[in-house]
């Protein structure tokens, strides 16, 4: 026989809400399955935009303590929750900052949240690709600053007394190497500005036009 157990829902949904947010993650212990709110957790958990897959593991949690989820209002608290999470700002959000798209929308919010969604990523894309740009350029500097002193210690060593003739060749030689090195390097460089400008260009545009 199933043991009823009575409470203030406030109370009851103000206690679990601070567990769940201490806890952070999808399980439940004993005292949370007996006092549990079904809907709030539905409804945290569609804010929160979890799949709907986790309800499994509430109910293998509290099947442990003998606890039964109500699976009615988990879903219906999911879907008050979801419309919050799917608003099309969320979208953006989440494209913004580079993250996955969710395939847990309704269908009446789905096609605005992956509008926004995929309007948000290419801002991420775009801004990415300019500091991808700019670190290639510096990685490319400090390169190049290490090979100029390279060069100018060879050419310290190229004028000091006592060098053989050989020897000499061979610092012309590691000389010759080192600044085709140079050269390659300043060439690359030059292309990553002008790569980096055009980057900005667009990163600059979508900014300016977006709408959310």
């Amino acid at each position: 026989m199933t043991e009823t157990y009575r409470h203030d829902p406030f109370l009851t949904g103000t206690i679990l809400a601070v567990l769940l947010l201490l806890q952070g993650c999808a399980t439940l212990d004993k005292d949370e399955c007996m006092l549990a709110d079904w809907r709030l957790i539905g409804y945290q958990d569609g804010v929160a935009g979890k799949s709907a897959t986790v309800v499994g593991e509430y109910r293998e949690d509290c099947a442990k303590h003998a606890v039964v989820p109500d699976l009615d209002a988990y879903r219906a608290g999911r879907e008050e929750g979801l419309q919050q999470y799917c608003k099309a700002d969320n979208g953006y959000r989440l494209g913004n900052a580079g993250r996955g798209l969710p395939a847990i929308c309704p269908a009446a919010l789905a096609d605005d949240f992956r509008d926004a969604y995929h309007a948000g990523r290419e801002l991420y894309l775009a801004r990415s690709a300019v500091n991808k740009t700019h670190s290639r350029i510096n990685n490319q500097k400090q390169a190049l600053s290490n090979l100029e002193k390279s060069r100018a210690e060879k050419l310290a060593a190229l004028i000091a007394d006592g060098l053989k003739a050989d020897q000499r060749v061979m610092i012309l030689y590691d000389l010759n190497e080192l600044q085709q090195e140079i050269d390659s390097i300043e060439d690359e460089i030059v292309e990553l500005e002008l790569e980096l400008e055009d980057q900005q260009v667009r990163l600059d545009h979508i900014s300016s036009n977006e709408s959310y």
